[in-house]
């Protein structure tokens, strides 16, 4: 039976590239369980991430397309990039 598994250390390069060609491996921007900032109404808002999707992100439950959270301003680790963020935007 193929699982899911864990990447470690003891995967060989050469099952890494075959992975990556064949598109198997992904990265994502933040890890679960995480709080997060996100713009709204220009103001940083702190949120949880609960699930990680490759065309969206769930934010406290509620799932957003990486499209739709561009247009609102972006996600963002810390609150001082999220101020960064709103401050550059209205210059």
């Amino acid at each position: 039976m193929v699982k899911v598994n864990v990447l470690d250390k003891n995967i060989s390069i050469a099952d890494l590239e075959d992975m990556i060609r064949s598109g198997r491996v992904f990265t994502t921007p933040f890890s679960l369980n995480r709080s997060v900032y996100v713009i709204n109404h220009k103001k940083p808002q702190n949120v949880m991430v609960t699930d990680i999707s490759l065309k969206g992100i769930q934010l406290n439950g509620a799932w957003i397309s990486w499209e739709q959270l561009e247009q609102e301003g972006g996600i963002y680790g810390s609150e001082f990039d999220a101020i960064n963020a709103i401050a550059a935007s209205e210059k």
